[in-house]
């Protein structure tokens, strides 16, 4: 029921109570004093950085710093609870025991939107391939708005005019407190292990990257993963994409005449060798888009003149330099094992790995195994690069250092003519950096100082 119907029929609305104030959460305080509810905002930390923008600009929310107990909790309904939030959170627990729902901001978004909406989610590659799906509709003519956990929280784009198409980059995070999404288009492009520092195990991560499909009215999946094909097979209205060559419903690669080409079924789309982004990793995320296009019935034509010119994102597989005949590539968004392994796959070069950081609880288990054909030294930096080495120095010879550029300088030592030096860490970046531009950054000016 919306705050006018309430009114109308004389219901007091409910107050509602926003966790978090960060950008996400100050949309919310937003969006919901813009419709009329009162608010009360809470935040752990004493200095939130959307502390000051709420007291000018809502001085009459009520902001709650610190703790919270149960008594503070007693006049509410309704939580909506920031991503970054865990909902093992002690305020959480007793919320659930005192039935309040728990909801996030795109669950508040799905309620309002007036447009289908495109959800895309992943382990790797969601940012690509939403910039790239955008790309593919705006080149078709379409209006479209784009946000989520990408640039724009979901809520503030419904300020906007509404357009012909919502399309939406989700985190297991967002979804976690999203029960009804009702997507036009619901697509997981792959699931691998991440954010184990947040998740019990990886059945836990994995069924919230699922969840996106509640209720969706088209789903796509990467048949290429065996656990998300016994999810979805048997489901209706269901497509999948994948590398190899496409089966019914489904989108791959087919080779004629001595040429790769993405295809649905037996139908030719796109010819591989004109795709600018390089990488299998990237190759995968092109055939998702146009599944989603198709399914939207942009023309096949538009999409592929669209990868034709995109050239991917900054800190994803992205060519940096050559010098002296080797080649360097940052992939700093890889902030997962996952992530890295696609990139390494992806390269056709004897490859020189930085890599380290923050391992949010990741297994390494595996690791070296998976890079030992493609990788002849791995270079480590970071928090858990003492970890990362215990599982693979056995198989990969290991080196580390204590900084970024001291890392740039000992690959550049060991890589020769035609080998290929990876920054793409596996982990996140927050011990040493203030995120994975930062980090991306000071490896493309450590690679110009080589020069």
């Amino acid at each position: 029921m919306t705050l006018l119907a309430a009114q109308m029929n004389n219901i007091v609305p409910q107050k509602k109570l926003v966790l978090g104030l960060g950008k996400t959460g100050f949309s919310c305080v937003s969006y919901l004093v813009e419709q009329g509810y009162e608010v009360m905002a809470f935040d752990t930390r004493q200095a939130p950085p959307y502390l000051e923008k709420m007291y000018c600009e809502f001085p009459q929310v009520d902001v709650v710093l610190g703790e919270l107990n149960q008594a503070d909790l007693s006049d509410f309904k309704q939580i909506i609870v920031s991503p970054g939030l865990s909902l093992s959170l002690p305020i959480l627990t007793m919320a659930r025991q005192m039935g309040i729902e728990i909801i996030g901001d795109v669950q508040l978004f799905a309620q309002q939107a007036q447009a289908p909406i495109i959800a895309i989610t992943g382990s790797n590659g969601k940012t690509t391939t939403t910039s790239l799906v955008t790309a593919m509709f705006k080149a078709a003519g379409k209006n479209v708005l784009t946000g989520g956990n990408i640039g724009v929280p979901a809520l503030d784009l419904l300020k906007a005019s509404t357009p012909d198409y919502y399309i939406l980059e989700l985190s297991s995070f967002q979804l976690e407190t999203t029960p009804a999404l009702n997507a036009e288009i619901a697509v997981v492009l792959n699931i691998s292990e991440d954010h184990m520092d947040r998740y019990e195990n990886i059945e836990q991560y994995a069924q919230s990257k699922l969840s996106i499909y509640v209720h969706a009215r088209h789903k796509l999946y990467n048949a290429d993963d065996e656990w998300m094909r016994e999810q979805l097979a048997s489901q209706c209205r269901v497509r999948h994409f994948s590398l190899r060559t496409p089966a019914k419903n489904g989108y791959g690669i087919q080779s004629v005449d001595g040429e790769q080409w993405i295809a649905f079924e037996q139908v030719l789309i796109c010819k591989v060798q004109t795709l600018k982004m390089t990488g299998r990793h990237q190759l995968m995320n092109a055939i998702a888009a146009i599944a989603i296009g198709d399914l939207c019935q942009l023309p096949r034509d538009v999409m592929c003149g669209v990868l034709r010119e995109f050239a991917g994102l900054p800190h994803r597989t992205q060519f940096v330099a050559e010098i002296r005949g080797v080649t360097y590539v940052n992939d700093s968004k890889a902030t997962n094992i996952g992530a890295t392994l696609a990139a390494v796959t992806g390269l056709d070069k004897p490859i020189v790995l930085i890599a380290g950081g923050e391992s949010k609880g990741a297994n390494f288990s595996g690791f070296a195994a998976a890079l030992v054909d493609h990788v002849k030294q791995v270079v480590l930096i970071g928090r858990d690069a003492s970890l990362i080495e215990k599982e693979i120095g056995d198989l990969i010879p290991v080196v580390r250092c204590v900084s970024l550029p001291a890392a740039v300088k000992v690959a550049a030592d060991i890589a020769k003519t035609g080998d290929c030096v990876l920054l793409s860490p596996a982990c996140a970046s927050f011990d040493m950096f203030d995120d994975y531009q930062h980090r991306g950054n000071v490896f493309i000016d450590a690679v110009k100082a080589l020069k």
